[in-house]
Order: C-alpha cells, then structure tokens, then sequence
C-alpha cells in the first residue's frame, strides 16, 4: 500500500520537474534606445543608477495611470522619511507609432497628469515619456505584450521586479509599501 501511495505522488509530481529556478537570479535589461519627442533615451543613460521602466500605452487609463502616480507618491514618501534615493522613471510606450490615434508624447504626458487632478494630490510626474524606436522594438525584446507592466532595475542594469498590472489603489498604503521595498531592492547596491 505505501508504496502505491509513493508511486502516486512521484506520478502526480513528475509534471513539476524542472519547474523550479534560482530566484536569486536577475537578468540584465539589453541595449536600448528609445525616443522622446525631442531626443533619444538609451540604456548608457542609466548608467551605474538604479531606474524603473513603466511600459505603458496612451490608451491605458485607470491600472496604468494609478501605476504611475504610485510610484511618484513613494518617491515622495520615502524623501519625507529622509531616504537619499533618486529612481528615474522612464515611461516606454507599447506602440512604437509615433502618434498612434494622434496622440503624441506631450499629450500622453499631459493626460496622465491630469488622472489625480479631481484627487487630493495633484501631482506633475516629472517622468521621461517615449517610444520604442521602429527598427529595435524595445517592449517587444523585453517580452511585454500588454501595457500596465513595471520593472525595476538596479544600478549594475539588472532586472529586480517585474509587476505586471497594477500594484494596486490608488495613494494606498500598502500599495506604496510594496513599492517601496522594490524600490529599496533596486536601489541598494548588491552585495557579492
């Protein structure tokens, strides 16, 4: 009897194998450039600093929207609570078109400013807006296949956290301390 009890575990198990990895391992965010209505955004921007990279759309509201002004609000908080930590944000749009709908940069921009403006906090994200350059497809080379996603990148240019979707409400707390220990775990520089 145990050992048809043993066979039926290893059967039901057997699926599973391989499926575990290191998750210590980060992987390195490849070359990239990306465009600006003004000027180009690569990855030698960045270099030696942590940032986060918001891959976004201009027709996503409500998830991206909230993404965005809860990443600001911790920027915000964690300075209050006297952190000396700067994490650029550079938002990539998903549509690598350079007006799709005819919406430009700026509008987006603008748009996804004035999402908390009926809100308490009307916040400016001093964020860099842009696009995937037609001949390198940055969202694409990343594996995003739908706006609304969030990585975190240390400063050695390794990945940290991949949030797909929102991190949740809107200025809630515990949103904004989830965001805040990816942040710090971006930030902190890693220990070999």
């Amino acid at each position: 009897m145990m050992q048809r009890w043993l066979m039926a575990i290893l059967i039901l198990l057997a699926p599973l194998a391989g499926c575990t990895s290191d998750s210590n391992e980060l992987e390195k965010i490849p070359e990239f450039t990306v465009l600006t209505d003004d000027e180009t955004v690569s990855t030698s921007d960045f270099q030696n600093q942590a940032y986060v990279i918001v891959f976004s759309a201009q027709w996503c509201g409500t998830p991206c929207h909230n993404n965005m002004h809860n990443l600001n609000l911790t920027s915000a908080r964690m300075a209050e609570q006297g952190f000396d930590i700067e994490i650029e944000v550079l938002v990539v749009s998903t549509d690598i078109d350079e007006e799709p709908n005819g919406v430009t940069l700026s509008m987006w921009k603008d748009s996804v400013d004035e999402y908390d403006d009926d809100k308490e906090i009307n916040q400016t994200l001093e964020y860099t807006f842009s696009r995937g350059d037609p001949s390198n497809n940055f969202a694409s080379e990343m594996g995003i296949d739908a706006p609304g996603t969030v990585i975190f990148v240390n400063y050695l240019g390794y990945e940290t956290h991949r949030q797909i979707g929102s991190f949740g409400a809107y200025n809630d707390q515990a949103t904004l301390d989830i965001i805040e220990s990816h942040w710090l775990n971006a930030a902190v520089p890693v220990v070999e």
